[in-house]
């Protein structure tokens, strides 16, 4: 096993690269990570769903379409989440990657820039190498690096003791240098800008409300509930 501590990858390439990893935090800041911050602060529990997998338990509350009024991949539409409810979330970035990385044995967490302290102080807690799977936009099976994610993963980085690879070590000096300019950043980034022509700007407030979450969601029996 390698001495570094902290790496940092890319989307399933990344997650597969980094299998080995005891604990894995998959960032997908923009909705995926977020949403799922959101919901599990309500008490309610999340199950990551592969990107059109059918296969939903009957106890499972399923995620509807991108919306501002019913319980969706939306953050905002999260909050009225209660204790009682197992929410099925499918996304083809985040839920994805955490249902694979479930795959793997390892610890994993949904990271984003709301949780990232939490995320990080628990992680360590479990001890490392510790792998973080920047999420990316994927689409027509090609993948798109994207500025969110770094951006999230970097802050998670930034509060992890233990030393960096150089991936890591950039993407928490990212971070670093826009610390202070988060809510311009998200909202000028390409999917901010995307999500606000769809109405869901607010979203992309939420998102970048940086720990002001004090929760990590693990996922447990292919479960993602507060920590």
């Amino acid at each position: 096993m390698t001495s570094i501590d902290v790496h940092t990858d890319w989307a399933m390439p990344g997650l597969h690269a980094m299998a080995d990893h005891p604990v894995l935090v998959v960032v997908d800041v923009l909705s995926f990570s977020t949403a799922v911050d959101v919901a599990t602060n309500t008490g309610a529990r999340v199950m990551p769903l592969r990107w059109q997998d059918d296969s939903v338990p009957e106890d499972v509350v399923l995620a509807q379409p991108r919306s501002l009024d019913r319980w969706s991949l939306s953050p905002s539409s999260l909050r009225t989440l209660t204790p009682d409810v197992l929410f099925g979330l499918p996304s083809p970035n985040g839920a994805t990657l955490c249902a694979e990385a479930a795959t793997t044995g390892a610890t994993v967490f949904a990271g984003c820039l709301r949780n990232a302290e939490a995320v990080a102080s628990a992680a360590a807690q479990v001890g490392g190498p510790i792998g973080i799977i920047a999420a990316g936009e994927r689409r027509d099976d090609e993948l798109r690096p994207a500025i969110e994610d770094l951006l999230g993963a970097g802050a998670i980085i930034s509060a992890l003791p233990g030393r960096r690879s150089p991936d890591a070590e950039l993407a928490a000096a990212a971070f670093q240098a826009v610390s202070g300019e988060i809510g311009a950043m998200l909202a000028d980034c390409e999917s901010g800008r995307e999500l606000a022509e769809l109405g869901f700007a607010h979203d992309v407030t939420l998102a970048a409300e940086v720990n002001s979450s004090r929760r990590a969601p693990v996922l447990r029996d292919g479960i993602l509930a507060a920590r």
